[in-house]
């Protein structure tokens, strides 16, 4: 129903994924790879210039999502992490800190940064949302789900229960996302 993207292949997939990880390598000055530094960092840089498109970005990042897992059965510290941000962010009239003040302490780090890792790719694709049709909203609503939650479908799901719990990460995370820029 699309058509084929460069990156949409797996094996092209984890090929830019490698190189991505080798490139990280190379700029590390612990780095002992055998392959000199400049040449890993010019593999890997020209290899990108084929994926300028936001399909393919959001092809490799939707891998990505799909292969996450948490490294705790939820994804905040507490089970409620969410709706005690709402309700401290709500009570202090949503101030600019909010997302530094309250959802901080209440996200484990490896989380956090992954929020921000993936709060940054959104903010990259949605300045072009003139050109490419998706917006941080549409971004943060399709990506909910893949972000949010450890258990992404359960037994007793019919279409009605799945399509709720997914509308509702998703608009957990565009919360999420604006909370972010103010802060930004």
């Amino acid at each position: 129903m699309h058509p084929h993207w460069y990156s949409a292949s797996p094996q092209v997939q984890r090929k830019l994924i490698s190189l991505y990880i080798h490139s990280l390598a190379a700029k590390s000055p612990s780095h002992t790879l055998s392959p000199s530094s400049s040449a890993i960092l010019s593999t890997f840089e020209s290899e990108v210039e084929y994926v300028r498109s936001p399909h393919d970005i959001a092809a490799v990042l939707r891998w990505a999502l799909r292969h996450l897992k948490l490294d705790s059965n939820c994804f905040g510290r507490e089970h409620d992490w969410y709706k005690c941000f709402f309700d401290e962010e709500r009570a202090a009239e949503y101030p600019p800190k909010a997302f530094s003040d309250y959802l901080s302490p209440r996200v484990p780090n490896t989380h956090l940064d992954l929020l921000c890792a993936t709060f940054e790719i959104f903010s990259s694709l949605a300045a072009h949302a003139e050109a490419n049709g998706i917006s941080g909203s549409k971004l943060a609503k399709y990506f909910g789900l893949w972000l949010l939650t450890a258990q992404r479908s359960e037994e007793s799901d019919s279409w009605s229960t799945f399509y709720a719990r997914w509308e509702r990460s998703g608009r957990m995370l565009e919360h999420l996302f604006l909370a972010r820029l103010r802060l930004i």
